[in-house]
């Protein structure tokens, strides 16, 4: 359990920053095993940061009356079709061409993803919640994160 809350904003850029540094480092993996074991924690982590994400974050702006949910559908979206890629590179061989080129694709989708929501979502939850309530969410964005992290652990054992 986290001490104290803090902004959202911050815990999503820390999170989005961290996953891109961890795909950059997925070609230095080594061998194919232990580059396949390192995509398996990147995307645990991504699927974690996304499910909590959504959860907290997109159904706290959704609510707010006036409100696009356009936006928010786009990026659940988003979040499904890098789940996809996760799973063409789980079956791939590391180090062949196409892998290279999945790899290089998902690091650009979900780099425009993150560029998307520090332009649209870290602006919208800035004018739309004071610092308490951009705490609360913070609060319960970690706490989301950290159930979703003890079911992964749970399913792993």
């Amino acid at each position: 359990m986290t001490s104290a809350p803090g902004d959202v904003r911050d815990l999503l850029r820390r999170d989005h920053a961290a996953v891109l540094a961890d795909i950059d480092a997925l070609p230095e993996a080594g061998d194919a095993a232990e580059t396949l074991a390192r995509l398996q924690l990147v995307r645990r982590r991504w699927m974690i940061h996304a499910l909590a994400e959504e959860t907290v974050v997109y159904n706290a702006l959704e609510g707010l009356q006036g409100v696009s949910s356009t936006r928010a559908a786009e990026r659940f979206v988003e979040h499904e079709v890098v789940e996809s890629l996760f799973d063409k590179l789980a079956s791939g061989r590391p180090a062949t061409i196409e892998w290279r080129a999945r790899l290089n694709v998902l690091r650009n989708l979900v780099a425009r993803h993150i560029e998307g929501e520090h332009e649209d979502v870290l602006a919208r939850l800035a004018t739309r919640f004071d610092s308490a309530r951009l705490a609360d969410l913070g609060l319960r964005f970690e706490l989301a994160r950290e159930k979703l992290n003890l079911l992964e652990e749970a399913k792993a054992a």
